[in-house]
């Protein structure tokens, strides 16, 4: 497997707290926004009940949370980012969702090395 793009890890988050392994998909958007990134994680994001049952815990997207932030490239480090996780089969087939066909989950930030995630919020 190649090496991740990125790692992922959360200071408000319990289930982010962990440093998550990254790799980019694809670029989707809703009809507010173009700059949504679809990204695979390892080790997977846990089961949690309020998320439809079946949904690929290993497929996340992800939003940046400020203004003059971006994942094309990403443009700053650490990088602020709301995490959700798609409830459609195959997104990868995918240019665009609905509002309803994702489900947000947590705030994290993302780190450009598995050491700087170890880190956060020192």
């Amino acid at each position: 497997m190649e090496p991740p793009d990125f790692y992922l890890a959360s200071t408000e988050s319990f289930i982010l707290a962990a440093p998550r392994r990254c790799w980019r998909l694809k670029r989707l958007g809703t009809a507010k926004r173009n700059d949504l990134l679809l990204a695979r994680i390892a080790p997977p994001l846990p089961a949690i009940s309020d998320v439809v049952s079946g949904a690929d815990m290993s497929l996340i997207i992800l939003a940046t949370r400020y203004v003059g932030s971006s994942l094309f490239p990403i443009n700053r480090w650490p990088m602020d980012v709301h995490v959700a996780v798609p409830l459609v089969g195959d997104p990868q087939r995918r240019e665009t969702l609905r509002a309803d066909e994702f489900k947000s989950m947590a705030w994290a930030e993302l780190y450009r090395t598995e050491e700087d995630a170890q880190r956060k919020g020192m």
